[in-house]
Parts: structure tokens; C-alpha cells; sequence
């Protein structure tokens, strides 16, 4: 599977798309939890977000970080729904699974279909695009939860400027 630089500046993390996805649908999802897409700049970033998922790019991810998060009320924001996440998949053994990112992953389509920058014939291309992912057929997920868990500890670190790792440096953030 291949791997993004999820970073903001020159510091980030490694890692593999799969959980950069999960990063990306767990945030949309959350933002529409908490009603935030109302406020012009998240619903912004939601939208980059569900772009980002479809990875269109080998290794070209992206968490849309430096593009966003460019006030310290802004970094506040996404810290708080970090947090949230963590707790979610901490706390119930059904938020990440993959069925449900797999219906995160419909959400985020449907806002990409809904803003006129994905075209399908019919229902049919619709759904495969929506299952090209592999989260319906993805079981045994949340058994290593743990893993999704770190890397949102991961994006926070970075978020709150907490991470001086580098393209090039060892990948021992995995080992936790």
C-alpha cells in the first residue's frame, strides 16, 4: 500500500494511505457531527478532504493542513475534533470498522458529487467508486484500532507543532 507525507511545512509523518483516508473520512464525518460546516472555511476544508480521499496520485494524500490551519483559532478547531475522534475510537468498538468508513467514504463522494466535481453515468459507477476503497470488504479493522487511534495522536502532534520529524527521518513514530 502506498504512504503520504501528511505534513504541515517541512515536519509530518509517514503514512500509509489507508489510515490517511481514515484520517480524512473521520474528520468530514466529524464535522458534519458537530454541525461545523456551516463555518465557510471548514466546510472548505471538508470539501478538500473528500477530494484528498480519492487518491488520484500515488503517494499524493493530502491532509490539506498548511492550506487550512492558518490561525491559532483554526488549529484549535481541528485539535478539538482530533479529540474527539480519539475518544470515539476509544471508547466503541463500531466507529472504526470497515463498514463504517466505508459509509464515511459514500458521505464523502456524495459531497464531491454534490459540489459538481464528480461525474457518474449512473448508480452503478457510483458505487464502484464508493467501493474502490476495499472498506466494505476490509474486516478484522477493528481488532488493530489502536493503530488508527495513533495516527490521530500522530496528526495532533503535528498539528499542534508538537512533531520535528521530516520526509527523511527514521519512521519510529509507528513504534508506540
Amino acid at each position: 500500500m502506498a504512504s503520504s507525507f501528511v505534513n504541515i511545512k517541512e515536519n509530518g509523518f509517514w503514512a500509509k494511505h489507508g489510515f490517511v483516508e481514515a484520517m480524512q473520512l473521520c474528520l468530514i464525518n466529524e464535522i458534519e457531527t458537530q454541525k461545523l460546516d456551516s463555518i465557510e472555511w471548514i466546510n472548505e476544508f471538508k470539501y478538500e478532504l473528500a477530494i484528498q480521499s480519492l487518491p488520484l496520485i500515488y503517494g499524493g494524500m493530502s491532509m490539506e493542513l498548511e492550506e487550512f490551519i492558518i490561525t491559532d483559532e483554526r488549529k484549535a478547531q481541528i485539535i478539538e475534533l482530533i479529540d474527539i475522534i480519539i475518544e470515539k475510537i476509544e471508547s466503541t468498538d463500531k466507529y472504526i470498522t470497515g463498514s463504517n468508513l466505508h459509509e464515511m467514504r459514500r458521505r464523502a463522494m456524495n459531497i464531491i458529487f454534490e459540489n459538481g466535481k464528480l461525474e457518474f453515468t449512473d448508480s452503478k459507477e457510483f458505487e464502484k467508486t464508493v467501493n474502490s476503497s476495499g472498506w466494505e470488504s476490509s474486516s478484522g479493522i477493528e481488532k488493530v484500532k489502536d493503530r488508527y487511534q495513533h495516527s490521530f495522536k500522530l496528526l495532533k502532534m503535528l498539528v499542534n507543532g508538537e512533531m520535528n520529524t521530516t520526509a527523511s527521518s527514521p519512521e519510529t513514530y509507528w513504534n508506540y
